[in-house]
């Protein structure tokens, strides 16, 4: 994904990026514009335990995307967001470019660092890295790691957010690419991308288009539907018209479900 924002800045299909970044800590989540591509560096990596919801704060300080062409990593809650705003004509989803990210959840900031000191025995100020995986929430800090099944982490008050865990848009193809690490297998798995193209925003993408800056075991083009069931291509006509449209999905774009 880093490569693929860098290759955004540097060919002029975004003015900005805007992203996250790790701030005081790995609890503390940080938005960042960013126009020098030497910063993207900087917002690689998960944040579980800090999280923002972004179109707000693209709404309030970008003035809804207009008069300038930015670049968003959103995950599926985000994407939803986005969509949402522009039904109500707040946001310009013209001026816009989504790549989402698979998002099995995230976790309070307050709760993470009690989870951390009850459940792991671990002072929440060295832990200097965390991640989900294989259903596990593993933590790594100064001396060591450990990893606690999310299950029974949310089986005694913990873990993630209630939202996340009812979550149904953990792969986002609400966004024009949705990338991420399920659906690698083999040699390849944890050391490559998954990128499915979900818009014909983003297939004039050079390195989309050959595969440039990142692994790619497998491309495919997907129609992505929103939350209410409506296309990117219809949501965006609903922007500008405020109108309705009528056309469903099937049952499996309304689940979102189905892991590549």
């Amino acid at each position: 994904m880093t490569a693929l924002w860098k290759y955004a800045l540097e060919s002029k299909t975004v003015d900005a990026v805007f992203a996250v970044r790790k701030g005081v800590d790995l609890y503390d989540a940080q938005p960042i514009l960013i126009t020098d591509p030497r910063q993207l560096a900087n917002t690689a990596g998960s944040l579980h335990c800090g999280t923002l919801l972004l179109p707000k704060l693209v709404k309030k300080y970008l003035d809804g995307v207009n008069g300038i062409k930015i670049g968003v990593t959103v995950k599926g809650c985000e994407a939803m967001g986005f969509y949402e705003l522009a039904k109500r004509q707040q946001i310009n989803l013209d001026n816009g470019v989504m790549i989402g990210v698979n998002c099995g959840g995230s976790v309070s900031p307050v709760l993470a660092r009690k989870m951390i000191a009850e459940k792991y025995g671990v002072d929440p100020d060295t832990v200097h890295k965390e991640e989900i995986d294989k259903g596990q929430f593993i933590i790594e800090y100064e001396g060591g790691h450990k990893g606690i099944s999310v299950d029974e982490l949310e089986e005694d008050g913990c873990g993630r957010r209630s939202n996340c865990r009812r979550c149904r848009m953990n792969i986002p193809r609400q966004a024009d690419l949705a990338c991420g690490n399920w659906g690698v297998i083999g040699e390849k798995a944890g050391k490559a991308t998954f990128v499915e193209v979900c818009s014909e925003k983003v297939q004039t993408f050079s390195p989309v288009r050959s595969g440039q800056g990142f692994s790619r075991p497998k491309l495919q083009t997907r129609r992505a539907w929103t939350s209410a069931g409506k296309s990117r291509a219809q949501c965006s006509s609903l922007a500008r018209s405020g109108g309705s449209t009528t056309s469903k999905p099937s049952a499996r774009a309304r689940t979102g479900s189905g892991r590549s």
